[in-house]
């Protein structure tokens, strides 16, 4: 049974905005996603283009199966994603995507 990878993106207008954003997702919200069943986390700072260009987060979960995530999904992620949305409305500037991949190696 494959782990499975959900990546989920989070677009900040500048560096300013993603500090904030990094101050409430850990250790907080992080812990919170592992204690709904994820093994693993990474938070990545994408590089940016220039001094205007987007300050991009991408926190990537590891959870053991699809079943394991689906579990997430339906128990615990529509009050995080609400608890997200009450920190960072739309109107903010903060725009999220999500990604959900199978890892097919891990050396």
């Amino acid at each position: 049974m494959p782990e499975i990878l959900y990546t989920v993106r989070a677009t900040c207008k500048d560096v300013q905005q993603r500090g904030r954003f990094l101050s409430w997702l850990t250790p907080g919200h992080v812990l919170q996603v592992k204690a709904g069943g994820a093994t693993a986390v990474r938070i990545v700072l994408l590089d940016r283009d220039s001094e205007t260009a987007p300050a991009v987060v991408e926190t990537q979960y590891a959870f053991p199966s699809r079943k394991a995530f689906a579990t997430y999904i339906r128990d615990h992620a529509p009050a995080l994603r609400a608890d997200a949305l009450k920190h960072f409305p739309p109107e903010s500037g903060v725009t999220f995507a999500r990604q959900v991949a199978e890892i097919a190696t891990e050396l």
